[in-house]
């Protein structure tokens, strides 16, 4: 569960120069959807808040960055609003002091364990993470996403555990910033 953040704009020629592909046979590889919500326009999918992780945006062709990503919205402020899910409208200081405190969580503490997880009503045994002392830490919350692989994979080579991957992932730290970065779609 988490909280996503979009660009919302009505400015078709905006969105088409900066989110997709355009070819003889048309616009492709769009990275927005048409949406009548909050009202009829474009939204392009920028970040994903979750309890437990640090902010995770979405690259773009506009932008990998969170500098570049904030000179592009200064560049076209004029069509582009930033909304969440839930449809609540905020202005660039807002947004970005939600993003930045999300990122400023004191570290927790956790490690590794497979056992039942009482949440899961299978009753089957789930690779996850617990809390424990920093002498037992494995790595820490909110989780960063490179770290986050590396010792899923350590932990499961430990516990000899192969559950489902989801794929090979390319995420990257922010220069900036206490965000993460990946390429491809996510919600």
């Amino acid at each position: 569960m988490g909280t996503n953040y979009y660009f919302m704009s009505r400015n078709k020629e905006l969105m088409q120069n900066y989110f997709a592909e355009k070819s003889e046979w048309g616009v492709l590889g769009e990275e927005y959807t048409i949406v009548d919500d909050p009202y009829l326009g474009y939204r392009c999918h920028l970040n994903k808040l979750s309890c437990g992780w640090r902010p995770l945006f979405q690259k773009h062709r506009a932008f990998d960055s969170f500098q570049k990503l904030e000179v592009f919205y200064r560049e076209h402020q004029a069509d582009l609003e930033i909304y969440d899910e839930y449809g609540r409208q905020y202005s660039w200081e807002e947004y970005f002091e939600i993003v930045y405190e999300h990122s400023q969580y004191l570290p927790e503490p956790v490690k590794w364990v497979y056992e039942v997880n009482s949440m899961f009503p299978d009753k089957k045994s789930h690779l996850r993470t617990v809390g424990c002392s920093k002498e037992e830490a494995e790595l820490y919350v909110p989780f960063n996403h490179i770290e986050y692989e590396k010792m899923l994979q350590k932990a499961r080579q430990k516990f000899g555990v192969y559950e489902r991957e989801y794929g090979d992932i390319k995420y990257w730290n922010d220069p900036d910033y206490l965000f993460d970065w990946t390429e491809g779609e996510f919600m």
